[in-house]
């Protein structure tokens, strides 16, 4: 999936970033949620960009902090250490926006939400989106086991829990047993057919559409 420009922030409808209609509070976060090749680190800066806020890849964040690449840390500390790894970014993120001590802030004082791209099994802790608050929407990008691996190309052979022999299968189990989990998103969109800007242009519209309860 080949990251484009996404629409025009002229004539976005109230409610996508700053104050909602009739004053509601906007949304802080908009997660993007699904599978590796799902497209959420090509579509998030695209829809960041297009409601003028800031874009987070969470396994950037991770990676940045322990100086080490994902597969280094599953290496070393294990699936269980990379966990908390992002747990622990995911807490981070949301102290810093409290505080305001540069973090993008999301959703104050009429700023545009953060949008934020964790990796694939972030969903499997239900304590990480709760992390972040109740003014979360959360989008499952819905995609194929067989596009993701297209999509993926090479880069597959560097995502630990699906490398090496047998990708397919192992990815087609991430998808039985995290499917249920990403279903619980506010929002699905099925992306196999969609364009980048196409994904983003939804993503927007879900909102502009609605605020958080």
């Amino acid at each position: 999936m080949t990251g484009t420009s996404c629409g025009s922030r002229r004539g976005l409808a109230d409610g996508a970033g700053g104050q909602g209609a009739a004053g509601a509070p906007a949304w802080r976060f908009i997660v993007l949620l699904g599978l590796p090749g799902a497209g959420k680190s090509t579509v998030g800066p695209l829809v960041a960009a297009r409601l003028g806020g800031a874009f987070v890849d969470l396994d950037a964040v991770i990676v940045a902090e322990a100086g080490m690449s994902v597969g280094e840390i599953f290496a070393r500390e294990g699936e269980s250490g990379f966990r908390a790894r992002e747990s622990g970014a995911t807490a981070s993120l949301v102290a810093g926006i409290s505080r305001g001590d540069g973090t993008p802030t999301g959703g104050q004082g009429g700023a545009p939400p953060v949008v934020v791209a964790p990796g694939g099994g972030w969903v499997e802790d239900p304590a990480n989106l709760a992390l972040l608050g109740p003014r979360v929407l959360s989008v499952y990008l819905r995609v194929s086991v067989e596009t993701a691996l297209t999509r993926m190309g090479a880069s597959a052979g560097s995502r630990p829990l699906i490398a090496g022999a047998g990708t397919a299968e192992r990815l087609q189990e991430l998808f039985r047993r995290r499917g249920p989990l990403y279903l619980q998103s506010n929002h699905t969109l099925d992306v196999d057919s969609m364009t980048p800007a196409e994904v983003c242009d939804s993503i927007v519209a879900l909102a502009s559409r609605s605020s958080p309860d």
